[in-house]
């Protein structure tokens, strides 16, 4: 694979202290030959004047797309890749940050795989995340390695688990994949959460994906941010459950009893809308669905610990 150049796609809106950590992190990148499309979800006058002063000091390409009304992450992330030059695709959350050998590493590890730009290709990082803003040591994320895990499906990688722990996690700031596959199979857009798990599942069935993971941390996954404006953190419990009854399919029937316990069951634990008592008789009709093997694994009994905890401090 020659040098290509990588466009950097980076939806935002109206938070420019967390975007101009994440361009800063592209500036720094080792691998030069880059451009930062900065799409703004709707108007924001402080994004545009953050993205002029940083354009001014750069010699690196920078773009910079405002919609005139919102659109939401998922077409903002279509919008940025059909504007994109480059032949690869690198996506980045506003609110995260890159290491500098971040697109460095991933171009050599496809080098290494001779996967070239006509391949249908998704290489992901390592992660590093934290709790707290102080917090010093940092915990990198999957739990388990891709080729290591032995999943030949995203989803399976994804939401099954393994003892007390999840196996696997990608996340949107570690994917590099070519620019054709990316508007070949875009973001499904007026997804309120689960843009990135939805747009995974969607690659590995209509494409012929090769999945590769460079598996030292090149990213961190900030915890600095509030969380009424992440969307991971909305509690939309009553989505996510239809969410994962329209993709079913695709999941192993492990995988989707796992979903349901991490992703249904706590939330309608920890969802403040609703009384205990509601929160309760809720919880006690997934139960009933779940398989007589979940309920009785330990990490279904760690789950059930997590919920006590939610039901007691809500």
């Amino acid at each position: 694979m020659n040098e290509n150049q990588i466009s950097v796609v980076i939806p935002t809106f109206n938070r420019p202290s967390f975007l101009k950590r994440a361009m800063e992190s592209v500036l720094k990148q080792t691998y030069q030959n880059v451009e930062i499309i900065v799409v703004v979800d709707g108007l924001s006058k402080a994004t545009e004047q953050l993205v002029d002063e940083i354009k001014a000091k750069s010699m690196t390409k920078i773009t910079l797309i405002q919609t005139e009304e919102k659109v939401g992450g998922s077409e903002a992330r279509n919008i940025g890749i059909r504007a994109a030059t480059g032949e690869l695709i690198a996506l980045l959350d506003d609110d995260d940050e890159w290491f500098e050998n971040k697109l460095t590493s991933q171009i050599a590890l496809l080098k290494q795989k001779n996967l070239t730009t006509d391949t249908a290709f998704l290489c992901f990082t390592t992660l590093l995340r934290y709790k707290e803003k102080d917090q010093e040591t940092y915990t990198p994320l999957p739990n388990v390695n891709y080729e290591e895990s032995g999943k030949s499906k995203i989803a399976d990688y994804l939401f099954e688990t393994e003892g007390l722990r999840n196996i696997g996690f990608i996340q949107t700031s570690t994917v590099l994949v070519p620019k054709w596959m990316a508007i070949e199979t875009p973001f499904t857009v007026g997804l309120p959460k689960h843009q990135d798990w939805d747009w995974l599942l969607k690659l590995d069935k209509e494409q012929n994906l090769t999945i590769i993971q460079d598996t030292e941390p090149q990213i961190i996954y900030h915890s600095d941010v509030p969380k009424d404006t992440r969307i991971g953190y909305i509690n939309r419990w009553r989505f996510t459950e239809q969410w994962g009854a329209d993709h079913k399919a695709v999941f192993s029937s492990q995988g989707y009893d796992s979903f349901i316990l991490n992703y249904v069951m706590l939330s309608i634990a920890e969802d403040s809308q609703l009384t205990k008592k509601e929160r309760i008789k809720e919880l006690k009709v997934r139960w009933k669905t779940l398989s007589f093997k979940t309920k009785i694994r330990p990490y279904s009994w760690k789950m059930i610990i997590y919920m006590m905890n939610a039901l007691k401090n809500r």
